[in-house]
């Protein structure tokens, strides 16, 4: 490959790493407004369902953990795998620069095909968000113990106002 067609194929790779982490800020933002919106609703239904011991509004909170829980795992899954996308053009473009400053044909062809095979355009590569993908959503680990404490303490809530 020419000098001329790589330099523009990593003029080509640095766009595409700008829009994927535009699309990393637009979903940690999004996730970011959004929990402390059903964190807020979430609480007020299991405050009024513990003391004022009601099933309805127990089960409403329980209800409001599960459509929260899923909206914050697809931003989850969404978020994981441009953050995927980022890494991969994160070591494409680490190759770039060993090259330039190796100057070794083997750099430079070890670049050429990783430029050859890089599929452009992230839109393209985002599989669609399936039960897998949101179990799998970033952080995992703040998902499962927030959204599990509150689903538990619907539970706790419920079971609560069946035996006032």
């Amino acid at each position: 490959m020419d000098d001329d067609r790589r330099d523009r194929l990593v003029a080509l790779v640095e766009t595409d790493y700008t829009t994927t982490r535009e699309l990393i800020d637009g979903v940690v933002r999004t996730s970011v407004e959004l929990r402390p919106v059903g964190m807020t609703a979430i609480v007020a239904l299991l405050g009024f369902a513990v003391s004022e011991p009601n099933f309805a509004l127990a089960l409403g909170g329980l209800v409001a953990t599960t459509l929260f829980g899923l909206l914050d795992a697809y931003h989850g899954a969404l978020y994981a795998q441009a953050l995927d996308r980022a890494n991969g053009l994160e070591r494409l473009l680490r190759l770039r620069y060993k090259a330039l400053e190796q100057g070794r044909e083997e750099a430079i062809e070890t670049l050429d095909a990783a430029l050859a095979g890089h599929r452009f355009g992230q839109y393209l590569d985002l599989d669609p968000v399936n039960w897998e993908g949101m179990l799998n959503a970033r952080p995992r680990v703040l998902l499962a113990v927030l959204y599990g404490s509150l689903a538990l303490f619907s539970l706790g809530a419920m079971a609560n106002a069946l035996l006032t």
